[in-house]
């Protein structure tokens, strides 16, 4: 921040002359040294605030975002032995094409999506359940 001063004329209300002549006198200082703290104080209590909030949301977040990070790892992780196995799969079985399930959907495929959408909807039932109990705790 630069030091030189500029000379500028600000047309204030009676509170804040008086705020500042008061703060002025309060300290032994020029009201125009006055003004600057009031605004250098100000500077500091915005950036202790913001400071405060990020602090309590990170707080707040930390523990879900670290359930969500484990959460997507082990699914990744499953993820990348399924394609594993389905390459083993091809390579042994010497398949050349593949049948999408766009093209024809087994049985099994359709217990399967079906087994996984309901256990889904149980996890987010249960979530929800959890939620209302901390909630109804507060």
């Amino acid at each position: 921040m630069s030091k030189k001063k500029m000379d500028k004329i600000y047309y204030l209300n009676e509170n804040t002359v008086a705020y500042i002549k008061g703060y002025a006198e309060e300290k032994g200082i020029k009201p125009s040294h006055a003004l600057e703290r009031i605004i250098a104080e100000h500077q500091n209590q915005n950036h202790d605030l913001l400071e405060q909030i990020k602090g309590a949301v990170k707080e707040v977040v930390h523990e879900d975002l670290g359930r969500i990070r484990a959460g997507t790892n082990l699914a990744d992780k499953h993820t990348r032995m399924l394609l594993q196995f389905a390459n083993h799969y091809f390579t042994v079985n010497k398949f050349e094409r593949l049948a999408t399930t766009n093209q024809f959907m087994s049985k099994g495929m359709v217990q399967a999506e079906e087994f996984v959408k309901e256990q889904i909807s149980n996890a987010r039932m249960k979530k929800l359940e959890r939620q209302k109990g901390t909630s109804d705790s507060n």
